[in-house]
């Protein structure tokens, strides 16, 4: 109803200023990136000697050259056992999902992921099913998603432990 919605606003707000110091970092990241350097260094207030700016292409050859590295050492899915009861499992696994990642284009993912984590820190995937994939069969489907269109809740530090439903009371 439209308490809800009213909740779900008051929510997404808090979200929105919680991650605003990581968007400002990210377009800041974005334009070094694209050598906009003096405007950055404008906004920072830092002090730089009169006339000074800086345009060095030497962050983005670094940057080029660390693409280069992760790009060749693509990874390879390797599934394991836990128990001995888990082989046959892992075996089929292991034939599973190298077709699943190559119908995806998985390469090209990894790659668009590994730009955006070494320009910003971070790359985030995104795996879910895609129930309009293989003429209405389904399948899974693996993207890259842009950190300025996730939103999280502030001041959690390990996903894996926090009690996210505990504290909505929707």
């Amino acid at each position: 109803g439209e308490e809800e919605i009213k909740n779900f606003l008051k929510v997404l707000q808090s979200y929105k200023s919680g991650k605003a110091r990581t968007e400002a970092r990210i377009i800041s990241s974005e334009n070094w990136w694209k050598l906009r350097n003096t405007t950055e260094e404008r906004a920072d207030g830092a002090t730089r000697a009169e006339g000074f700016t800086s345009r060095s292409g030497w962050l983005h050859n670094v940057i080029v050259s660390k693409h280069a590295d992760a790009v060749e050492s693509y990874p390879e899915p390797n599934i394991l056992p836990r128990e001995q009861e888990d082989v046959s499992e892992a075996r089929n696994l292991s034939a599973i999902i190298p077709c699943i990642l190559e119908r995806n284009y998985f390469e090209q993912t990894y790659s668009d992921v590994m730009w955006q984590k070494l320009k910003t820190g971070t790359g985030v995937y995104k795996v879910l099913w895609d129930a309009t994939a293989l003429n209405g069969l389904g399948d899974i489907a693996i993207t890259k998603v842009s950190l300025l269109n996730l939103y999280w809740e502030p001041g959690i530090t390990d996903i894996q432990t926090a009690d996210i439903c505990s504290t909505r009371s929707w």
